[in-house]
């Protein structure tokens, strides 16, 4: 896949290695790695750094930002991100099981190789976004502004788009036996070809083989 210059996080050529407690400076975290740690919740400016091997501790994250952040084997399940903002984010290889992101905005960021079974969009504003080779099982984006959103080579099985519109969103590369949607907001939806006998099925439509 050809890589959008816009979605690419924009670090510092080298970043020096601090610990989370030397690198936090009145709620602003900035040009750093941080490596093999659990961190404790807190709202949080995080800009231009790299996580590695690190845990986000179950807590409240909540309206913290994320901008040109790298989260390298993370694991994230269960924080609670919610009303946060991400922009120009990368997740490689992360776990984020039951992660909230209710009402947050995320923007220009990639999620790829990661596990979101029961994560949590609902509300949030999505734009630009792509999700590669992941796991989304029972992921729920309830009413989602989704625009430009693409799922590739990913298990979305009972996911849950109940109330967004999914115009311009790519599942055709993606795998699921059901997911949850407003056939209403269909429209505009790109998918393969036993996506759409699936889709049309939900649209009431009686297929002769």
């Amino acid at each position: 896949m050809k890589k959008n210059k816009k979605t690419e996080p924009m670090l510092p050529a080298k970043l020096e290695t601090f610990s989370f407690i030397e690198a936090l400076d009145d709620g602003y975290v900035h040009d750093c790695r941080i490596v093999s740690e659990e961190l404790t919740a807190g709202r949080i400016h995080f800009d231009r750094v790299q996580f590695e091997n690190t845990r986000f501790l179950d807590g409240e994250w909540e309206r913290s930002e994320f901008a040109d952040v790298v989260f390298i084997n993370c694991d994230l399940s269960n924080a609670d991100m919610s009303r946060a903002v991400f922009h120009r984010v990368q997740f490689e290889n992360c776990r984020l099981l039951g992660t909230d992101f209710t009402e947050s905005t995320i923007r220009y960021t990639r999620f790829r190789e990661c596990r979101l079974d029961y994560a949590i969009f609902g509300f949030s504003h999505i734009n630009d976004v792509t999700f590669e080779k992941s796991i989304l099982q029972q992921a729920d984006f309830y009413e989602v502004d989704l625009q430009n959103a693409q799922f590739l080579n990913s298990e979305l099985n009972e996911a849950n788009f109940t109330g967004t519109s999914l115009k311009g969103t790519d599942f055709s590369s993606s795998h699921f036996n059901e997911l949850q949607l407003t056939t209403e907001l269909l429209s505009g939806c790109k998918v393969s070809t036993d996506q759409a006998l699936l889709f049309a099925r939900k649209l009431g439509l009686n297929i002769i083989e």
